[in-house]
């Protein structure tokens, strides 16, 4: 199984990317972690791209977690399974806000981001979140009506994606 997880900063991509690979035991990258590169830094488009696409072509089986729209057909193409995560934005700003106070005050450093990492949630960070659903949201679904034959799984809320992990691990345990 090829398995892209997308949705708003705050969902909590990493933490279902962490919970399903308990029992696949995939190779994983998270774009966040590639993307980054200290600080505010970060790589181009096209370094995104070459990076996935290695990612991609050297494993048979993987988990990609990450956003970057402007890769997301990119990576529909190559997965066989979407799953994304249509959390509602005021959730996933108490989870950014959650996530940044935790890194900051406990010194942790998150596998799933580069090292030197901002935690830190700017305004702009917090209007792009509540934004999400009404802006990139569409165009995310609009990307994924064009993908008839991928598994596409879109989860509005964490009982949804308890039920999805529940399913997805009776499956993997067959």
């Amino acid at each position: 199984m090829k398995i892209i997880i997308i949705g708003c900063p705050g969902a909590e991509k990493s933490v279902l990317t962490k919970r399903i690979n308990d029992f696949l035991h995939y190779p994983v990258l998270h774009l966040d972690k590639i993307y980054h590169t200290g600080g505010k830094s970060h790589i181009t488009r096209d370094e995104l791209v070459a990076r996935v696409s290695d990612f991609a072509g050297i494993h048979e089986k993987w988990i990609i977690d990450g956003n970057y729209i402007s890769t997301l057909e990119m990576r529909v193409k190559l997965a066989d399974t979407v799953i994304a995560l249509n959390i509602p934005s005021e959730i996933c700003v108490a989870n950014a806000y959650k996530r940044a106070e935790e890194n900051i005050k406990q010194g942790v450093i998150r596998d799933d981001m580069a090292e030197g990492f901002d935690y830190t949630v700017s305004e702009e960070f917090v209007e792009f979140i509540k934004s999400f659903q009404m802006d990139t949201m569409p165009k995310i679904k609009n990307i994924l009506t064009n993908f008839p034959d991928k598994n596409v799984k879109i989860l509005s809320n964490y009982r949804e994606v308890e039920e999805f992990i529940d399913i997805l691990r009776k499956e993997y345990a067959e």
